[in-house]
């Protein structure tokens, strides 16, 4: 076994998210702690054997990582000189004017975390390189970010907090150092430029303190994320004019016999199908401090219960998709299309990724309106009506329904435009439901939720951490 252990001095962490820069990073990504050992080595001339210590360590698999749940997320206003000089050209710092700039910062439970490597056995050498290369390493994120670095010499004591342990099918995605980090760090700093966030793993989170609950799947699983590289941009209201060209590019792509397959297709015959099929949705940019409601991308989601066959052909269909035209309005006339790609792992917008709408959650929030089977009536309410919603797409009854014609005001969704911004001849509601289990995305509920109505977030409260 090899540690490495990381106390924040003043229990104050300032780092940035690497997706996100307006939230603070919670747990440390590993990447971090390499690259403050990587600043150390060079910033004190370090030696030839602590170099091959760093070769050493990049080459280990991703870490545990023992780390206490994050605190509550607040930011830190600094005045900064701009970059501009003054009207008589003076470019000395302390003749510019300052323009306030925002740094994400919280405090954990506790300041310690433990880096793990269960299986590595470094030499003797190595072991006391990287020794003298942590006692050298003063911050961790900003340089105000104080940490004491060192070698653990035991693995350490049973601990309380939770647990992150890389798994290929986890929800949380860190950025690790892995092979070649070294020589990219150095390359990319000879070049005055800033490193790329390399290689990235997913984790699971162990929670120590409490029984693991197995999260409830609905009728519908997986995603594939396809990102707009050109073309024109819509608002979020304009989900089901998306949806409907996404499907007939989908379709296109499928070839006849696929097309009459009610999974792929929807329909059996001319009829719409009663099983679980191929839904489509647009993905909007909401929540957070910037969320305006801007379509990124779209999605090709899969049933839960799709055969090999039929998940391949769906597959295929979705890699082959470069172009989906979008037809023309009646108010706008010709929309022209949209150029479009496949949405890789290592995508920088959380929109567009996965975990931000498949993460388990009790709690989940509509980001589009739910459209409603039936009308209410005086024996037949809006709740009663919302959680059947919710059986008929595979999820069980919600322990508390929130509803109304806006977005909850308790939820962080920003962007997310009232109900009667969206176009439908349908009874419609936005929603909040409280689930008594974790519930795993993607949800979507409603009449529309084939065509991307009814698309639901996950959501945590500011001091909890996502349950994996």
């Amino acid at each position: 076994m090899f540690g490495i252990e990381v106390e924040y001095i003043s229990s104050r962490v300032y780092a940035a998210e690497f997706r996100d820069s307006a939230e603070p990073e919670w747990p440390p990504n590993p990447a971090r702690s390499f690259s403050a050992l990587v600043a150390a080595y060079h910033d004190t001339n370090g030696s030839s054997q602590e170099r091959e210590a760093l070769l050493w360590l990049e080459k280990q698999p991703p870490p545990h990582i023992v780390a206490s749940k994050a605190g509550k997320p607040n930011e830190v206003v600094t005045f900064v000189p701009t970059n501009y000089p003054t009207k008589a050209g003076n470019t000395h710092p302390e003749s510019r004017t300052k323009q306030p700039r925002s740094f994400p910062a919280q405090s954990p439970e506790s300041p310690i975390v433990h880096f793990l490597w269960p299986e590595a056995q470094p030499s003797t050498e190595n072991a006391e390189a990287l020794r003298q290369l942590t006692a050298r390493v003063g911050a961790l994120g900003r340089a105000c970010s104080f940490v004491r670095m060192s070698v653990l010499d035991a693995p350490p004591h049973e601990s309380k907090h939770p647990v992150y342990v890389p798994d290929d099918n986890g929800t949380t995605v860190l950025s690790v150092a892995g092979e070649g980090r070294l020589q990219e760090l150095e390359t990319t700093f000879s070049l005055g430029r800033r490193p790329q966030q390399g290689t990235q793993a997913r984790y699971t989170r162990l929670d120590q303190n409490r029984t693991a609950e197995k999260p409830v799947q609905g009728h519908l699983s997986e995603m594939i994320i396809l990102r707009r590289t050109s073309g024109i941009g819509f608002p979020v209201e304009s989900t089901p004019l998306l949806t409907q060209r996404l499907r007939a590019a989908f379709l296109s792509q499928v070839g006849e016999q696929a097309r009459n397959n009610p999974v792929l297709s929807g329909h059996d015959g001319d009829r719409p199908t009663a099983v679980p099929h191929v839904a489509f949705a647009a993905l909007p940019h909401v929540g957070g401090s910037f969320g305006d409601g801007r379509i990124m991308g779209l999605a090709v989601i899969l049933p839960t219960s799709i055969a090999k066959d039929d998940r391949r052909i769906a597959l295929r269909a979705c890699a082959s998709i470069e172009t989906i035209n979008l037809g023309k309005s009646d108010k706008l006339g010709p929309l022209g299309e949209w150029q479009v790609k496949i949405a890789n792992f290592d995508v920088a917008q959380r929109t567009l990724q996965p975990d931000t709408w498949m993460r388990p959650a009790r709690r989940w929030n509509s980001v589009t309106p739910i459209l409603l089977d039936r009308y209410p009536k005086k024996n037949l309410s809006v709740e009663e009506l919302l959680v059947t919603a919710c059986l008929r797409a595979g999820l069980p009854a919600p322990l508390s329904c929130k509803y109304g014609t806006h977005p909850n005001p308790d939820e962080n969704l920003k962007g997310v435009p009232p109900v009667f911004v969206f176009a439908s001849d349908r009874w419609a509601s936005h929603a909040t439901f409280e689930f008594q289990m974790p519930v795993k995305g993607p949800v979507l509920v409603g009449a529309g939720r084939f065509l991307g109505m009814g698309l639901m977030k996950p959501s945590f409260k500011r001091e909890e951490t996502a349950p994996e």
